[in-house]
C-alpha cells in the first residue's frame, strides 16, 4: 500500500514537471530502494512491476501504456531488471545485517553470562565461606564471652550480610537451572525477591512441559529477573503477580502490575528499563517481548518463546542458547 502510493504521487509528480524518461527511471530506483529497505522482499519486488508500469504510463504515448519506440522498451525492461537486482541486493544486505547483528547480541549475552557465573563463584565460594567462618566465630565468641560484646547484634548483622551475599549470587547465576524446573526457580526467585524488597509477588504456573530446554529456562529467568526489578524499582507499588504458561507451541511468562506506568515509546527509544536487553535475549531462543503500559493505568510485561525453538541452539556460557 505505502509503495503504491509513493510510486503513483512519483508518476503524479513527474508528469507535472514533465520530466524525461531517463530522469523518471532514476528517480524511480531512487523510490524502490527505499522502499526495500523498509519493505520485505515479496513488497520490494511488487513495488519494481508497479514502477515499471509507471514508466510504461508515462512513455509515449503517454498515459496509454502504450509505447510507440523500442528503445523506450529497452528503457523500461532495463529498468525493470536493474531494479529487481537492486531489490536483491538490498535484501541481501540486510539479512547480512541481521545476522551479522544477531551473532554480536549472541557474544555479548554469552561473555555476560561467563561473568555473571564468575562473580557468583566469587560471591559464593570466596566471600560467602568468610562470612560463613565469622558467623561461626561470632557463636563461638558468644558461648566464651557473652557479656564482652553486643554479639547478638553483630551476628543478626552478619546473617543478614550472608543471605543478601547468597541471595546476588543466586541472581547472578543460579545453579538451581540445572537441576530444577523453571516453575521451581522462579517461585523461589520470586519469594527471595519479595522478603528482600519487602514486596508481595503472587507466582503462578500451569500447563508447562515436563522438560524446557536450559537454554529457554535460562532466557525466561533473566526476563523475569529484568521485568521484576524494573517494576520494584519504578511502578510505585508493593503488588506484583507473575504468571508461567504454557501450550504445545509455545511458552508464556506474563508480569503484571498496577503501578504508574510509564510511555514504551519514551522508554524504548532511551534504551531504558531494560525492554531493549529483554528483546535481544527473547530473540535468540526464537522468542519475543510484548510491553503493555499506560500512565498511571500498569504495566504488563510479556515474554512468549516457542517451545521449538530449544532444538536449534548454541552454547552460551556452558548451556545452550539460541
Amino acid at each position: 500500500m505505502v509503495a503504491c502510493l509513493a510510486l503513483l504521487s512519483l508518476t503524479a509528480i513527474v508528469d507535472w514537471l514533465h520530466l524525461n524518461l531517463a530522469t523518471a527511471s532514476l528517480l524511480y530506483v531512487i523510490v524502490v530502494v527505499l522502499l526495500s529497505r523498509i519493505g520485505s522482499f515479496s513488497s520490494s519486488v511488487v513495488a519494481s512491476i508497479i514502477a515499471a508500469l509507471c514508466l510504461a504510463y508515462l512513455a509515449p504515448p503517454a498515459f496509454s501504456f502504450r509505447v510507440d519506440d523500442p528503445f523506450d522498451y529497452v528503457a523500461i525492461v532495463a529498468f525493470l531488471i536493474t531494479s529487481l537486482i537492486v531489490v536483491r541486493l538490498v535484501s541481501t544486505v540486510r539479512k547480512q545485517a541481521e545476522a551479522a547483528l544477531s551473532s554480536v547480541s549472541h557474544r555479548v549475552i554469552e561473555a555476560e553470562e561467563n561473568e555473571r557465573q564468575r562473580l557468583a563463584q566469587m560471591l559464593h565460594e570466596d566471600i560467602g565461606q568468610r562470612l560463613n567462618l565469622l558467623v561461626i566465630a561470632i557463636e563461638q565468641l558468644k558461648r566464651d564471652s557473652p557479656d564482652a560484646v553486643d554479639v547478638p547484634a553483630i551476628l543478626k548483622q552478619s546473617i543478614e550480610i550472608l543471605t543478601d551475599v547468597k541471595t546476588l549470587a543466586h541472581e547472578l547465576y543460579s545453579p538451581r537451572l540445572e537441576y530444577l524446573d523453571i516453575a521451581g526457580v522462579m517461585s523461589s526467585f520470586c519469594r527471595d525477591l519479595g522478603k528482600q524488597t519487602n514486596v508481595e509477588i503472587d507466582f503462578k504456573s500451569h500447563d508447562l512441559p515436563s522438560v524446557v530446554p536450559t537454554d529457554i529456562s535460562l532466557c525466561l529467568f533473566r526476563v523475569l529477573q529484568d521485568a521484576l526489578h524494573n517494576a520494584v524499582k519504578h511502578s510505585g507499588v508493593r503488588q506484583f503477580a507473575v504468571q508461567l504458561s504454557g501450550t504445545p507451541d509455545e511458552i508464556l511468562l506474563t508480569v503484571n502490575d498496577r503501578g504508574v506506568g510509564f510511555s514504551l515509546e519514551t522508554a524504548s527509544k532511551a534504551g531504558g528499563l531494560g525492554i531493549n536487553h529483554m528483546q535481544e535475549r527473547l530473540k535468540l531462543v526464537g522468542g519475543s517481548l510484548s510491553i503493555d503500559s499506560q500512565t498511571r493505568c500498569g504495566t504488563t510485561v510479556r515474554g512468549h518463546v516457542p517451545i521449538r525453538s530449544g532444538s536449534d541452539s548454541k552454547r552460551v556460557g556452558g548451556r545452550q542458547l539460541s
